[in-house]
């Protein structure tokens, strides 16, 4: 008998271990961290929320695609514009000039997203529903989002679906958690061309529009 509790207590002890390591596991992945940034915004906290934002990072990615959008819809392509070629060191110098407060422009304007969308404010461009807990905002993340391994340490978050998704990031492991570092370069693109004057109707040295 005595041999019998010992077992059971051994294979309790074991199954316990195996538990514990198993929520020490979960709760450093992506889809947790996500969805306690989610829940963050769900409970009207943007501040909370920001802290698994990078956003002087995600801003120099946009910003950086930016410039080559921008450079590309004015200077036009090589294969059509000969002085397309001469133009764009002379775009992106002018462009260079402006960067940083195009950097800090950007910067403003994420953090006023995320506390637009955790406020709940009519022109937020998403509204989270505020019922249920943090069991919600994971089955949410868990159902919605896909998750790409980068590497060991980096992933890329699509939600939506996969031809024009609602958002595409990159997030990093930092430290204790998974923060955004970067928006993805093509997501990004494909929102900016839209608003970009492009060389089909400006071709270099002509007037815009």
């Amino acid at each position: 008998m005595s041999g019998r509790l010992t077992v059971a207590f051994l294979v309790l002890v074991a199954v316990s271990v195996g538990a514990f390591a198993a929520a020490g596991w979960a709760s450093r992945t992506p889809h947790v961290h996500t969805a306690r940034m989610l829940q963050a915004l769900r409970d009207g906290d943007a501040e909370t929320a920001l802290g698994w934002v990078d956003v002087p990072s995600v801003a120099a990615s946009v910003v950086e695609v930016l410039e080559e959008e921008w450079v590309q819809a004015r200077a036009g392509d090589p294969g059509r514009y000969v002085a397309s070629p001469l133009v764009r060191p002379l775009l992106r110098g002018v462009f260079g000039l402006a960067r940083g407060q195009v950097q800090r422009r950007v910067e403003e304007e994420l953090r006023t997203l995320l506390r637009r969308v955790a406020e709940g404010h009519p022109d937020a461009p998403v509204q989270l529903p505020r019922w249920g807990g943090f069991p919600v905002s994971l089955a949410a993340v868990l159902w919605f989002v896909d998750v790409q391994w980068l590497s060991a340490d980096r992933v890329r978050l699509s939600a939506g679906p996969a031809d024009q998704p609602w958002l595409r990031v990159e997030m990093a492991w930092r430290t204790d958690r998974w923060v955004v570092v970067a928006a993805d370069r093509e997501w990004v693109a494909a929102l900016l061309r839209p608003r970009l004057v492009r060389p089909e109707a400006s071709p270099p040295g002509s007037p815009e529009p």
